[in-house]
């Protein structure tokens, strides 16, 4: 298992990503696996995105339509292998 500083540091990189509408190095903290609820949608949760190929397309679209889009305010949390991040979207 990462250590809390190591954790931190990936959520830390991952905001930076964003920042930069970097959509490479975004997906490079995605699984294979992964799966991103976004807040906006039909179903109570959104629209889900699943899998990887869908996930980048989901987070591309948000780079988009939204093209100054800044994360600010970050908190980062974690306990044990559970991780959170809080920021601010403008």
């Amino acid at each position: 298992m990462a250590t809390q500083a190591e954790m931190l540091a990936k959520l830390q990189g991952l905001a930076t990503a964003f920042n930069a509408h970097d959509i490479d190095a975004v997906m490079s903290f995605f699984a294979p696996d992964c799966s991103l609820d976004m807040p906006r949608g039909t179903e109570p949760h959104g629209t889900r995105f699943q899998g990887k190929d869908q996930v980048r397309k989901g987070l591309q679209s948000r780079f988009e339509s939204t093209p100054d889009v800044h994360y600010s305010d970050l908190e980062h949390f974690v306990s044990g292998n559970f991780v959170m991040s809080k920021w601010l979207l403008t």
